[in-house]
């Protein structure tokens, strides 16, 4: 339509057309033509502008409907939660996805309080979410707990506005997301995060463990090297002492002389031993043994040598502690303990001294190698009540020649118990407390087996020979003069080499007189096992004593080749030797020196 032809009125137009209907015929005629022609092109006019006016009606609706579709895609489908909370708290307006979240009809939910779906402990921090947002800021958010219709808790994220609507009223527009699985993402990454930095801990541990050991194998292996050298010259020394002592008229004086280098002497052969323990490859005698007899003796002895500010106590419990163990061992770690504990308490305390069993159900850790200790095992416990030790001091207690009592200490006493431990297949827990003590816990394997009778041992008694004939073989020319300066004085008929090329070729030639070989293990050109070997081959057959200065272990022991019937560690005494000597001439049967007829 033209915008110069004026939009008729509409109930002018009607009026008028009803009239023309009402007019006669005859009236019609009398009209002019062009107004009749004028009303006719202005009813064909409006004729279309309502037809425009309905196809504009009917895509104005096309268009709300769309509207419609598209407000309820992006309104009640929407990934989140909508909520409209009026000033009392109610729900007056929720979508589609915010009933889903709470599991709820929306007819049911309209008009319910939003605090109803807030975690009870929660309620607090969304009441005062709600008052900042009606009081201060116009939008906030925070995080808390909802519940489902069922109670089935979930965590929420509240992100909310304050409107006001044309009456004056304040509404709450909040949109909720549930983020339960965000949250669970974030603490499984908080565990695994903890998870790791324990891992990280316990590999630093380990690692400091690991070079700890390594540190501890080294200086075990170097003192397992010296061993056998410095055990000749010691064995030299207490020999020759030992001898000059039975020298028949021997001034009082020279004689108080000697006696101190045997004794010092002897100190030091301990000084080894303790390096020896600590490497494990001293030589242990295991066999079963009650610790409650044996701790009763050993407190005796504490008794006597502790100063009398210190108390004792030993607490032992019910029934037979039976380990397999060496004695001799046990008791030396345990006054090594002792003696440490005396040092801990320079004004005096006590010192307790307690046996127990563990159930089985405990479960803790071994402070040297760090291993669980699990299962059944005897616990031995040395507590006192001094000055503790230092975090700083505390993992390097148990290194060899580390100590905090220069110049009076050597470092080997804890050093000495923990190997002595280890040898035993045990372990050591310790707990300390600066300024309230500390406890050694020793952690043995326990024995089902009773306790068989223990046998008294005899003092050693130096053994007088019958003037049987001795082989000995020692590439240390002073010792092997002291052994035969020894034996020759027990009443031994006595022929010396210096390795086994020289004992073969002097067995060739008093094939018939030699009772008994003494042999070391290393020596150059031909040591002394492969000298057994040789007399095998040989099909020579003598009995063998092997002597070592190096540190013996089980299994070598039990790999003894045959022929060989003991085994002396060096540095022996007068007593020991002449023991062993008579003890191996004894032991089976009597054999004979035969050469091949070659």
């Amino acid at each position: 339509m033209k915008k110069d032809n004026p939009k008729p009125n509409l109930a002018d137009l009607r009026r008028r057309a009803e009239e023309m209907l009402r007019r006669r015929p005859e009236e019609l005629r009398e009209i002019p033509s062009e107004d009749v022609q004028l009303l006719i092109h202005q009813l064909q006019v409006h004729q279309i502008e309502l037809e425009l006016q309905n196809e504009e009606l009917r895509r104005t609706q096309q268009e709300l409907s769309i509207s419609r579709d598209r407000y309820f895609d992006l309104y009640d489908l929407a990934p989140v939660g909508y909520f409209t909370i009026d000033e009392k708290g109610l729900i007056v307006q929720c979508n589609l996805t915010g009933v889903n979240l709470l599991e709820m009809e929306r007819d049911t939910l309209l008009g319910m309080p939003f605090s109803r779906f807030v975690f009870a402990e929660d309620q607090d921090a969304y009441y005062f979410h709600r008052r900042q947002l009606l009081e201060a800021d116009p939008r906030q958010s925070c995080d808390l707990r909802m519940v489902k219709q069922d109670g089935t808790p979930f965590h929420a994220r509240l992100e909310c506005t304050a409107i006001h609507d044309e009456h004056g009223n304040t509404h709450l527009r909040a949109i909720v997301t549930d983020v339960t699985a965000r949250v669970q993402a974030e603490e499984a990454l908080r565990t695994s995060n903890r998870r790791l930095a324990g891992t990280l801990a316990e590999l630093e541990e380990m690692q400091e463990r690991l070079v700890q050991q390594e540190r501890l194998a080294a200086v075990g292996q170097l003192a397992a090297g010296i061993a056998h050298d410095f055990n000749n010259f010691l064995a030299s020394i207490t020999l020759y002492s030992q001898m000059s002592l039975r020298t028949p008229g021997l001034p009082p004086m020279i004689g108080e002389r000697l006696k101190v280098i045997v004794e010092e002497t002897r100190r030091a052969a301990d000084l080894v031993q303790q390096v020896l323990d600590f490497s494990r490859r001293s030589v242990i005698d295991r066999r079963p043994l009650a610790l409650a007899p044996l701790l009763e003796e050993i407190v005796g002895l504490l008794e006597r040598t502790l100063p009398e500010n210190i108390r004792i106590d030993l607490i032992c419990g019910p029934g037979e502690y039976i380990i397999s163990a060496d004695p001799t061992r046990i008791q030396q770690a345990v006054v090594n303990l002792a003696l440490n504990a005396r040092d801990a308490m320079p004004k005096g305390g006590e010192l307790r001294i307690a046996l127990s069993r563990t159930t089985g159900a405990e479960e803790t850790r071994c402070t040297t190698c760090g291993e669980i200790i699990e299962g059944a095992w005897i616990l031995l416990a040395v507590t006192d009540t001094g000055t503790g030790i230092a975090p700083d001091v505390l993992s390097r207690i148990f290194e060899p020649f580390f100590t905090t009592k220069a110049p009076l200490g050597h470092g080997l006493g804890l050093a000495q118990a923990y190997g002595i431990m280890k040898q035993h297949e045990g372990h050591v827990k310790v707990e300390t407390q600066a300024g309230h003590g500390t406890t050694f816990t020793l952690y043995w394997p326990a024995l089902s087996e009773t306790r068989s009778e223990e046998q008294a041992q005899a003092q050693p008694v130096a053994a007088q020979g019958q003037g049987e004939c001795i082989l000995i073989v020692e590439d240390n020319v002073a010792l092997r003069a002291a052994l035969a300066g020894v034996l020759e004085m027990l009443n031994y008929r006595v022929l010396e080499a210096a390795n086994g090329r020289e004992a073969l070729a002097v067995l060739d030639q008093h094939r018939d007189r030699v009772r008994l070989v003494i042999s070391d293990r290393v020596m150059p050109v031909m040591g002394g096992l492969e000298l057994v070997q040789e007399l095998r081959q040989r099909q020579l057959q003598v009995k063998v004593l092997m002597l070592t200065g190096y540190p013996l272990s089980e299994s070598t022991r039990e790999s003894t080749p045959e022929g060989v019937v003991g085994w002396v560690q060096k540095p022996p005494s007068l007593e020991q030797l002449s023991e062993r000597v008579a003890w191996a001439l004894a032991e089976g049967p009597e054999l004979t020196v035969r050469a091949n007829d070659d």
